[in-house]
Parts: C-alpha cells; sequence; structure tokens
C-alpha cells in the first residue's frame, strides 16, 4: 500500500502539469503601460507575460526589438483564448510590431516566448509606443483604411457636421474627383462617388482600366458610398453606376426580389487626354453645306436616307474624294441637331487647316436596322453599286477607289473592312474606329466578349491575296478583352503580313464616342491628309 502511494503521488503531479492553467506556467505577469520601455533577458525556455487592460475599441501599438534570440509574441484574449501569434520573418534580430484592437473589454496577455527551445540566451526590448481610446483608435484605423486624404477629410467632418456630404455631392460638377499619387508620374487615382437607394444592396463601377467592374464601399456611417481606381494620365472613357437592389415583403421578409438600375453615366477626361482639336465649332471657320436627301435603292427595296456635307466653297471643277461614314445619325448628319461625333464640324475645321484633301462627304442614316444592315452583303452591294454611283453623278468625284473612304465604328467598322473586301474595285480606304472584327455572321454567332472562334473578316483577308486597300485602325485598351482589342490586334497583324498599308493604333479607353469623336480627324488625316 505504500508503495503503491508512493508511485502514485510522483504520477499525480506529472499529470497535473497538463492541466495547469497558463497563468500558473509562465513567470508572474506584467501589467503595461503607455510609453513604457522595459528591457529583459530571456532564454529558450522562458516566457514573459505582460497584460494590458483594454475597453472594446482601445488598442496598444508597440514593438519588441530582439536581440540575439528569435522571439514570438502569443496574445491572449482576456476569456484566454489566444488571439493571434507575432511572428515576423525578422530572425534574431530585428522587431516584432504590435498592433492589437481590442474587441471586448478586459485583461489581454501578452506572451514573449521563442519557438527555437535550443536558442541561446537573448535579449529584449519591449516599446509600448501608445495605449490608444476608442476615439483615437476610430480615427487611426478610418485613416488606414480610407483610400485618399480627401475621404479622411470628410468622414472626420461628417462626425460633427451631418451636412458635410450632402454639400460635397452638391458642390462636384461629376461623379468623380483626381487626385495625383505621391512618387507617381503616369498614373493619377480617381474617387468615384454616389448616395444609393436605401435598398440598394451594393453599387458596381463599369468603365475604365477594370474590365470586370469595381465594387464600392460605403464611407462609415454615412450615405456616401465610393470606389478609387488608378488611371492613366492620358485615359478618356465613359464610366457609369449600376446599383443592385433588394426589395423585401411579407411580416418577416418572407419575400425578396432583386433588381439592376443603371444610375449615372459619366464621362472622365485625365488632364492628359489626347486633344480633340476639331470636335468644337470655330466662329471664324467657314462651314460647308449640310443637305439631307434619299435615294431609292433597288437592292434594299428602300428610301435610304442620307446627309451630304460638301465643302465651304465647293468647286464643282475639281474631282474631290468621297467619304462614306455609318451610322449617320450619330455622326451629324441632323442638321442643327446634337450629335456624339460631329463630323460636318471635323470636315470644317480640317479643311480651314488644309489637313485634308477636298472631300464630300455621305452620312448614311442608320434608319433602326444597323445591326442588320452592317453585317449584310446586300447593304455592302448598296453602297458599291448604287450609292457611290448616284454621288458620283451629283458630285465631282474621283474616279479612282484609293480616294474613296468608307469609315465607322463597332460595326460601322466590321461594314467598312467587308464592303472593302467586297468591292475593292471600287472602294480602296477604310477607316474602322474599334472594329467589331469578333463577327461571325453565322447563327452560331460569337460571344461578344468571349469569341470561341476568328470573326468571318478575319478568316477572309487571311486567306485572300493583298487587295489595293489602305487601313486606318484604332481601338481601345478598355475595350471588351479578347473580342475587341484581342481581335483588332489579330486583324492588324494578318494585313501586315499580308502587305497593307496599316495605320493602327491605340487609346487608353473604352467602347465609346468621346474617343471616336476625336480619333475620326486622326483616321482622315492618315487617309486622305495633304502631308
Amino acid at each position: 500500500m505504500n508503495k503503491l502511494f508512493k508511485f502514485f503521488i510522483p504520477l499525480l503531479l506529472l499529470t497535473s502539469s497538463f492541466f495547469t492553467p497558463l497563468s500558473a506556467q509562465v513567470d508572474q505577469a506584467t501589467p503595461l503601460a503607455a510609453t513604457e520601455t522595459i528591457n529583459k533577458t530571456i532564454s529558450a525556455l522562458e516566457s514573459h507575460t505582460y497584460t494590458v487592460e483594454l475597453e472594446n475599441g482601445m488598442a496598444i501599438i508597440g514593438k519588441v526589438h530582439q536581440k540575439g534570440i528569435d522571439l514570438v509574441i502569443d496574445v491572449y484574449r482576456p476569456t484566454g483564448e489566444l488571439l493571434k501569434q507575432i511572428d515576423g520573418p525578422n530572425g534574431i534580430n530585428g522587431i516584432e510590431a504590435i498592433d492589437i484592437t481590442a474587441k471586448q473589454s478586459g485583461k489581454y496577455q501578452l506572451v514573449v516566448h521563442s519557438l527555437d527551445k535550443e536558442a541561446e540566451n537573448g535579449n529584449y526590448t519591449l516599446e509600448v509606443l501608445q495605449l490608444l481610446s476608442l476615439s483615437e483608435n476610430t480615427k487611426r484605423i478610418t485613416k488606414k483604411e480610407l483610400p485618399t486624404e480627401t475621404l479622411y477629410k470628410l468622414w472626420e467632418s461628417s462626425l460633427t457636421d451631418s451636412t458635410v456630404i450632402e454639400a460635397f455631392i452638391q458642390n462636384q460638377p461629376e461623379r468623380h474627383i483626381i487626385e495625383p499619387m505621391e512618387g507617381n508620374d503616369t498614373d493619377m487615382l480617381v474617387t468615384y462617388f454616389c448616395i444609393p437607394n436605401e435598398n440598394t444592396e451594393y453599387v458596381m463601377l463599369s468603365g475604365g482600366p477594370d474590365f470586370l467592374g469595381l465594387r464600392f464601399q460605403r464611407l462609415p456611417n454615412t450615405k456616401l458610398h465610393f470606389v478609387t481606381q488608378r488611371v492613366p494620365k492620358d485615359a478618356r472613357f465613359n464610366y457609369g453606376f449600376n446599383y443592385f437592389n433588394l426589395d423585401q415583403a411579407g411580416p418577416t421578409h418572407e419575400i425578396e426580389s432583386r433588381t439592376v438600375e443603371h444610375a449615372y453615366d459619366g464621362v472622365l477626361e485625365m488632364p492628359n487626354a489626347p486633344e480633340q482639336p476639331y470636335i468644337t465649332e470655330r466662329k471664324q471657320v467657314e462651314k460647308g453645306t449640310l443637305e439631307v436627301l434619299s435615294i431609292t435603292s433597288e437592292i434594299l427595296n428602300e428610301e435610304r436616307k442620307i446627309t451630304v456635307h460638301t465643302p465651304a466653297n465647293y468647286d464643282a471643277s475639281k474631282a474631290h474624294n468621297l467619304l462614306i461614314v455609318f451610322d449617320g445619325e450619330s455622326y451629324g448628319a441632323r442638321p442643327n441637331g446634337r450629335s456624339r461625333v460631329p463630323t460636318p464640324t471635323i470636315m470644317d475645321n480640317l479643311f480651314s487647316e488644309n489637313k485634308i484633301t477636298p472631300t464630300v462627304t455621305v452620312l448614311v442614316w442608320a434608319m433602326g436596322k444597323r445591326s442588320t444592315d452592317l453585317i449584310s452583303e446586300k447593304f455592302g452591294d448598296f453602297i458599291a453599286d448604287e450609292l457611290i454611283p448616284w454621288v458620283r453623278k451629283k458630285y465631282n468625284i474621283h474616279t479612282k477607289p484609293d480616294q474613296i473612304v468608307l469609315a465607322g465604328s463597332s460595326r460601322g467598322g466590321f461594314a467598312a473592312s467587308f464592303i472593302a473586301f467586297k468591292h475593292s474595285e471600287v472602294i480602296g480606304n477604310v477607316l474602322s474606329q474599334s472594329g467589331s472584327y469578333w463577327i461571325k455572321g453565322t447563327a452560331d454567332e460569337n460571344h461578344w466578349i468571349y469569341p470561341e472562334d476568328n470573326g468571318k473578316l478575319i478568316n477572309l483577308y487571311k486567306q485572300s491575296e493583298r487587295l489595293p486597300i489602305k487601313f486606318y485602325m484604332d481601338i481601345g485598351l478598355y475595350d471588351a478583352g479578347a473580342s475587341m482589342l484581342g481581335m483588332n490586334r489579330q486583324f492588324r497583324d494578318i494585313l501586315e503580313i499580308k502587305g497593307y498599308e496599316v495605320d493602327y493604333r491605340e487609346f487608353k479607353g473604352g467602347h465609346n464616342y468621346v474617343n471616336w469623336r476625336g480619333t475620326l480627324a486622326d483616321g482622315l488625316m492618315s487617309l486622305i491628309g495633304t502631308n
């Protein structure tokens, strides 16, 4: 009995050590105070415990300088659970940073020790830099989280002024602000902002360098939502906001329905965006004549509306180039009406500066049928076999195809390239703005963002001999990935390999008229310029 009892006592002592609380295994805890500095020597088998009393939302900021020993800091919640282990890649000489925000009130423990049980003795210095109150910590973390000083100051002002957000919105002509980025000479930071509906779950930005869109976040404790985007200084593009709304009904919200609301459209023009000097009317520039006409088409079995622009002081005794532009309503076909690309104004300004040779311009109205016309062979036959001969009868137009230009954007760029391919004996120049070269024109059409196959024109030009056609092409870097930017590059490469003359350009923008209104002049000067 005595032998058994003697054996049982050591066993009891051994097993009980596994259940000893953490506080009993380490040396006596040392309370920490703000701005305190503690120097200690520590062995590999020791652990030093410190405590700090924190209210919910307070923070302790400090650091441990390691001197000859690699240390970690285990941080325990007031409940005794491990909150985190601080262990940076600093080796035996470096700093372990302490930055702990309390999410519950009580006494937190910081246990300093080494994970290497064979390490030699070393020293460390523990510095408590700050014990921050809830208010101080709130400002510190918010300033760290918000991406710009403007947003931080706006948030800070909102703490004491409930009208500051509304005033900020009302004082901004656009729903974005542009700010410099320190140390960055090529990009700037754009902040977009809005106040969504009460039932809006989240807001998404479309447009610009981020093709998949960006999600807004809420400025803390305000109604303002924002998102930032790094944008090159020479970019220009359209952008929009979409509200993803949730409506609920029923006593306990049993019914949920979601809708997407397109809430805002804007234009972003960065400080170094390419100049567009020809899109604005000039008082000193004499205007050409703009006339709305119609042509009877047997091929299309319809009256097709067109608008003809002749240059100021048109001289019928001299031969002119012929420029045919698709989507006429968008390109200035309505006299005294607004247009997205003011082609008549652009032509007047180019003539006044002698940038292009004399040209008659025909703006072909879409008449609501652009999606079918611009991929139709019959429409191409109308242009080559009816419209061009009709114009030649009324105006003095060069007889050679290298004085004829077809121009269009998106599907219009596709149409210009397709019609020229089919009728190169008549048409010798293509001006394509973001041409839709992904189009197959078949029942199993390519997806407009993720095409599975080559577009129709890519294969046609690839398989044919070189034709007497000169190209100007431009495309936005932010334009629908593989289908637009990718296939424009592919089409360009095929043309160049075949030996075509191609003036190819890219701009930092998307699929929109805010870029095309400027690049139309570039294309005209490239194809029918005086130099």
